[in-house]
């Protein structure tokens, strides 16, 4: 006779856990620039970061540096003023590498630069980098202030502040600061010469 086999039973404790075989997605092929709704997630984030800085900024340009180098003159207020906001800068410049939100925007665009299908907005804000780092340089000095011309010149890296990072904040400090003082001496007198003619007129 031949002999019998037996069918394979399966215990409780060797029950197949379906879930383990079936495929799952791996980590490194999903981007979350796939998704529209995540990037505006993060252009939502920069915006509003860039929205409570300029309302700051405001207050210091167009107020407290306009007033202090009409006051003072433009050697002393404007030596003042450009010590203050070297001292502010630097410690933005600081807390921001340490706190690594990039609400600058620099590595957002960074990233975007490397896709190869991209979306209006994405090719809008990687076109804006495309200009020379000395044009860069002169329009961020001129329109925003150190501490943003530093972080933006670092291609979004958080990576520990270099001789190159220091040198490029102070050489911003001094640009920004020279343009400045120059329009807050012009604003002055202009705001100066407006209560005079409203004193003037009212009286």
């Amino acid at each position: 006779m031949s002999p019998s086999y037996s069918a394979p039973t399966v215990g409780a404790d060797s029950a197949i856990d379906l879930r383990e075989a079936a495929p799952r997605p791996s980590p490194l092929s999903v981007s979350p620039f796939q998704s529209p709704a995540h990037l505006w997630q993060r252009v939502a984030q920069i915006g509003i970061g860039h929205t409570l800085y300029a309302g700051f900024n405001w207050l210091f340009d167009n107020v407290l540096y306009v007033w202090v180098v009409y006051t003072l003159g433009v050697l002393k207020g404007g030596a003042l003023m450009m010590a203050a906001s070297g001292v502010q800068c630097a410690v933005l410049l600081v807390v921001y590498q340490r706190m690594r939100i990039d609400w600058v925007g620099v590595g957002l665009v960074t990233e975007m630069r490397t896709k190869p299908q991209r979306t209006r907005i994405a090719r809008l804000l990687a076109r804006a980098s495309d200009f020379h780092p000395a044009a860069i340089f002169t329009l961020l000095c001129v329109l925003q202030d150190p501490f943003v011309t530093t972080a933006w010149l670092k291609r979004g890296s958080f990576d520990r502040l270099t001789r190159r990072d220091w040198s490029i904040f102070c050489a911003a400090v001094v640009v920004a600061n020279v343009y400045w003082i120059f329009v807050a001496s012009l604003l002055g007198r202009l705001v100066a010469s407006l209560w005079r003619l409203a004193s003037t007129v009212w009286s």
